[in-house]
C-alpha cells in the first residue's frame, strides 16, 4: 500500500531498514511459511514471482497418511483440524478461514489448484505459501485435506459401486483395463492419470457420471442417486493417492510448548528466545493529512522461523501513537504491526530485531474509506483466447486497476462488491486465479461482482478469471468497459484462428517457448464503451482439453498466460511511477527521440507508458499525445514485421 506519512524521518528509517533486509542473506521473508496476521498485505510483483518448480501434478501418489502430520503443524491452526475453518488462529484473520474439509469446497477444486495455492500461497485470503515443504509434502498434505470430507467408509462404499458399475471398462484399479476397454470406441479413462486428474474438480467427475460421455460412456443420473454418484466421485478421487492408513496408526505430530497470557504467546524457551527485549513503538499516519478515527487497537505480532510466536494489543493516543514496553527482542524475530477499521486492515511495514537496537519504529499508513470509483482506471486489459478442445473456446481476462486517489475504495454497502465484472450470457467454467465464488466473488446477473477494496496505488489490484464459450466457426465478443481502460493487450495462439476488431491494432507475432502468439492492442478505451472482437476460423492442431470435462486447471493458464505476455514485450511490468518527477519523464520533442530507431520493442512499449504518463498528468497536449504515440506505435510495427 502507498503511504506518505508526515514523520519523513521514521518512514526514511524504516524504508532503510526494509532495504537492509531485503539485501540481507537474512531467510525471512513472508514468501515463507508465516501466517500472515489479519490484513497483511504483500505487494503484488507479477515479474519476480518465482514460477513453480515441478509440474502441476504429482509424480509418484501422493500419501494422505504422510500429510495428516504435515496438516496438523502447518494448517489446522487456521483451518481446524477437520477442516471446518475453525483452527486456534481463525479467530485473529479478517476474514474467515476457508472450510476445505466440507464437501461445499472440496469438490469446487482441483488438485493442481490447491497444490498452487499450497505453494504459492493465497496473500487474499492471509495463506501463506509453505516454501519449506517438498514438492511431495506439499501434493501429501493437500492428499489428505481431500480426505477430510471423504471419510474412510464413503471410499469403501465407492469402491462398492465402482466394481458394480465401472470396473468392467475402467478396470479394477481405474486404470482403463477392464475386461470391455477392447470393445470401446475409444480408450477408457484411466483414473490413475495423475497428471489428468489433477486438473479436474470433483464437480467434473460428478458430471461426467451424472451425464455420460460420448457414446461408450452412460449416463448414470437416473440409474444411481445423487448421494451415491458423489460417493463414486469421492472413490474416483483417492484411485490418485496411496491406500490411506487408519488414523490410529498415525503418529501424532508433537505440537510445540507455548505458554500464554491475555497479551502474549510466545515460543518455548530457547537460550536465544531469551535474551534482549526493548520498546516497541509507532504512529498510526492519515496518508491524506486528515484525522485518524480514534480508540483504534493496535496489535504487535512477532514471528520466529516463519511461525507466529509473539502477540500483543495496545491502545493508540488522541495523537495516533501507541507504544508497547519490554518486548523480546530477540535477533531475527520478525514485527509488524496492525489494525482495523470499518472491515479494512492496515499494516505497517515487516522489521526485524537487532539486539544492538533496542528501540523499533513501525509506522502504519491510514487511508480513509469512500464508495467513488472515479479514482480507478484499469492499467491494463489482458485477454488470452485459446482454443482448448472441439466446440470450446477459453477466454483469459486479466486486470491491473490503479487508484488514483488517496482513499481506498469499498463497497457502498457491506456484502456488496466494490467492483463488477460482466461475462458474455453463454459463459460456463467461470474460475478465478485466486478465490472462489463464495469468498472474495459473489455471483451477479450478468457475471461477478469483487468484494475486495482497492488500495491507493498504481496496479495495487488484479483480478485474473476464466471462463468457456461454446465455438463453431466464429463467435461475436462484445465486452463492455466499466471502468476507463488505458491499454487492452490481446494474445491469441498463432493456430488458425482469427480476430477483426475496430478497437485493435496488429503488432505482430510473438514466439512464447515454441509456440506463435499474435498480439493486438488498443488505444484508451473509455467508461462506458464496449470492446467487440469478432473471433473466426478454426485452429489447425486439435486442442488440449482434458478426457473429462473442459476445464484446464485456471491456475496454469493464468501462469502461462502471464509468462506469455511478459515475453511478448513486458507489458505485464508495472512500473512504480507513483510520485515519480516530471523531470524523470523523457520530455516530448524531435530530438529527444533522435535515437530511438536503435532500440528496441520493449523500450518503445516503455515510450509508450510513459508517454501516456505525460499526458494523463497534463504535461502534454493531446495533439502531441497522439502525433507521438501512433509515431511510435509505427516503429513497434516496423521492428516487428522486420
Amino acid at each position: 500500500m502507498v503511504s506518505t506519512p508526515k514523520n519523513s524521518t521514521i518512514k526514511i528509517f524504516i524504508g532503510s531498514t526494509l532495504v537492509l533486509f531485503i539485501l540481507s542473506a537474512c531467510s525471512f521473508s513472508l514468501a515463507e511459511d508465516i501466517t500472515p496476521p489479519p490484513g497483511a498485505e504483500v505487494p503484488f510483483e507479477e515479474p519476480t514471482q518465482p514460477p513453480l518448480s515441478g509440474p502441476l501434478y504429482p509424480i509418484v501418489y501422493p500419501d494422505p497418511s504422510a500429510g495428516r502430520s504435515i496438516y496438523i503443524e502447518k494448517c489446522a491452526p487456521c483451518h481446524g483440524e477437520a477442516g471446518l475453518g475453525d483452527g486456534s488462529m481463525a479467530g485473529q484473520l479478517p476474514v474467515p478461514a476457508p472450510a476445505i474439509g466440507t464437501d461445499v469446497l472440496a469438490r469446487k477444486s482441483s488438485p493442481a489448484e490447491w497444490y498452487v495455492i499450497v505453494t504459492q500461497g493465497n496473500l487474499e485470503r492471509r495463506m501463506p505459501p509453505f516454501s519449506s515443504l517438498t514438492d511431495r509434502q506439499r501434493w501429501d498434505v493437500l492428499a489428505y485435506a481431500y480426505s477430510l470430507s471423504n471419510p474412510a467408509e464413503r471410499i469403501l462404499a465407492g469402491e462398492t459401486l465402482y466394481e458394480e458399475n465401472c470396473a468392467a471398462c475402467h478396470g479394477e484399479f481405474g486404470d482403463g483395463r477392464g475386461t470391455e476397454a477392447a470393445s470401446l470406441s475409444v480408450p477408457a479413462t484411466d483414473f490413475t492419470d495423475q497428471e489428468m486428474m489433477a486438473g479436474i474438480s470433483g464437480e467434473q467427475l460428478f458430471e461426467a457420471i451424472s451425464d455420460g460421455k460420448g457414446q461408450d460412456m452412460p449416463a448414470f443420473g437416473e440409474q444411481l442417486s445423487e448421494e451415491e454418484r458423489w460417493i463414486l466421485t469421492a472413490y474416483l478421487r483417492s484411485l490418485t493417492f496411496a491406500p490411506r492408513v487408519a488414523v490410529a496408526d498415525v503418529p501424532e505430530t508433537p505440537t510445540p510448548v507455548t505458554t500464554e497470557s491475555s497479551e502474549v504467546i510466545q515460543a518455548s524457551a530457547t537460550p536465544e528466545s531469551l535474551t534482549g527485549s526493548g520498546k516497541v513503538e509507532g504512529q498510526v499516519v492519515n496518508t491524506s493529512g486528515g484525522e485518524i478515527p480514534a480508540g483504534l487497537t493496535i496489535t504487535l505480532y512477532g514471528f520466529d522461523q516463519m511461525q507466529q510466536v509473539f502477540t500483543a494489543e495496545s491502545q493508540v493516543d488522541e495523537e495516533g501513537n501507541y507504544s508497547f514496553e519490554e518486548v523480546p527482542l530477540p535477533k531475527g524475530r520478525a514485527f509488524l504491526a496492525s489494525t482495523e477499521y470499518e472491515g479494512v486492515a492496515y499494516n505497517s511495514d515487516i522489521v526485524v530485531a537487532d539486539p544492538e537496537n533496542t528501540n523499533m519504529v513501525l509506522i502504519i499508513p491510514y487511508s480513509e474509506t469512500t464508495t467513488d470509483t472515479s479514482s480507478l482506471s484499469v492499467d491494463r486489459l489482458h485477454l488470452l483466447f485459446e482454443y482448448i478442445e472441439p466446440d470450446t473456446l477459453r477466454v483469459v481476462e486479466m486486470y491491473i486497476i490503479s487508484n488514483s486517489g488517496d482513499s481506498i475504495v469499498v463497497a457502498a454497502e457491506e456484502g456488496q462488491p466494490v467492483l463488477s465484472y460482466s461475462v458474455p450470457e453463454d459463459a460456463i467454467n467461470l474460475q478465478f486465479q485466486d478465490g472462489i465464488v463464495g469468498e472474495r466473488y459473489i455471483e451477479q446477473a450478468e457475471g461477478f461482482g469483487d468484494l475486495a477494496a482497492v488500495r491507493p496505488g498504481a496496479g495495487q489490484h488484479q483480478v485474473i478469471y476464466s471462463y468457456d464459450l461454446p465455438y463453431k466457426d466464429n463467435y461475436d465478443f462484445y465486452h463492455p468497459v466499466d471502468l476507463p481502460v488505458n491499454a487492452v493487450i490481446v494474445l491469441l495462439p498463432e493456430d488458425g484462428i482469427r480476430i477483426e476488431s475496430d478497437h485493435l491494432m496488429d503488432m505482430g507475432t510473438r514466439d512464447v517457448q515454441g509456440s506463435a502468439y499474435q498480439m493486438y492492442t488498443s488505444d484508451l478505451v473509455p467508461a462506458g464503451a464496449e470492446l467487440a472482437i469478432d473471433i473466426s476460423g478454426r485452429p489447425r492442431s486439435s486442442g488440449v482439453g482434458l478426457v473429462l470435462g473442459s476445464n484446464t486447471n485456471l491456475v496454469i493458464g493464468a501462469f502461462a498466460f502471464g509468462l506469455a505476455l511478459i515475453l511478448a514485450g513486458g507489458w505485464l511490468y508495472l512500473r512504480s511511477r507513483n510520485g515519480k518527477p516530471a523531470e524523470d519523464v523523457q520530455d516530448i520533442d524531435e530530438d529527444s527521440y533522435a535515437d530511438e530507431d536503435d532500440e528496441d520493442v520493449d523500450m518503445l512499449l516503455d515510450a509508450i507508458l510513459a508517454l501516456d504518463d505525460q499526458y494523463k498528468a497534463g504535461e502534454l497536449p493531446e495533439e502531441a499525445y497522439l502525433k507521438r504515440r501512433a509515431e511510435l506505435k509505427a516503429q513497434i510495427k516496423e521492428k516487428m514485421g522486420s
